[in-house]
């Protein structure tokens, strides 16, 4: 989710790190490993906990192997919350089966729109939902037009209203990580002002602009397509929000122009 870089986080005295880290991986292996492995291949993850790199990343090879490949550092970067980690865990889970658009010449990946799209349209929901969703989002972090935004599509009080308020949370701590990366003052990156660049192509690889990314974050939380639903690599529309069927949770056209598929 995030692009290459030159942080490094060492290992904290704090033990009680390393346990976490390994409890969310746990908790995306359970609910994705049988469905990997059920349609598409093997899934595993590597977990590189004494590495410092602040990153993360997926792959596939040509026998049917699906990696996620996670280091330590990453997890321990100062604005990296749990469930922004569970994002970026879900944004690499989503090159692997995210769907279209997907990265050229090969389109066996999923491009890192998508991925973002993926990661709180399918992948959050679907991980903390449930039995695993035991925990709801500090209201005072919430940003208000992501809380008017989540009741005009969910219920008020159901779980999917709470999940959406959770995730748009996250969403908040990615956009202060993206803000580092991209070396941007905080707090320049807001929902309040999206992008309005449209493109005229699809953005099919590398990164959309890092407004274009918290847009695409937090339209994936207010997409209500069944996030069990599976996704196709050369279907566009299909489980995704469209513009054919759907008014909220669109895919902004900062990186995607909407296309009907064959």
């Amino acid at each position: 989710m995030l692009p290459k870089n030159d942080l490094r986080v060492p290992i904290r005295k704090n033990s009680h790190d390393e346990h976490k880290f390994h409890q969310l991986i746990d908790q995306i292996e359970k609910v994705y490993t049988p469905i990997i492995n059920e349609q598409r291949g093997h899934f595993f993850v590597t977990r590189e906990w004494e590495n410092e790199k602040v990153n993360a990343a997926a792959g596939r090879s040509k026998d049917g192997q699906f990696q996620i490949k996670v280091f330590g550092g990453l997890y321990r970067y100062e604005t990296i919350s749990d469930d922004a980690f569970l994002l970026i865990l879900c944004h690499e889970i989503g090159h692997l089966i995210g769907g279209a658009p997907t990265v050229k010449p090969f389109n066996n990946i999923t491009s890192e729109g998508q991925a973002d799209y993926f990661s709180t349209s399918k992948c959050f929901r679907r991980v903390v939902r449930g039995e695993n969703h035991k925990q709801k989002a500090n209201l005072s972090l919430v940003n208000p037009l992501a809380k008017r935004e989540c009741l005009k599509v969910y219920p008020k009080n159901s779980e999917d209203y709470e999940i959406c308020i959770r995730v748009n949370v996250a969403n908040r701590d990615m956009a202060n990580t993206i803000e580092d990366l991209n070396n941007l003052k905080r707090n320049t990156l807001k929902i309040e002002t999206p992008d309005p660049y449209e493109r005229m192509f699809i953005v099919f690889n590398g990164y959309p602009k890092p407004q274009c990314r918290l847009d695409t974050l937090f339209k994936g939380s207010l997409c209500r397509k069944n996030e069990n639903s599976s996704l196709d690599l050369q279907i566009y529309n299909g489980n995704n929000c469209n513009v054919y069927e759907d008014q909220f949770g669109l895919r902004p056209l900062c990186w995607y122009v909407p296309r009907v598929d064959q």
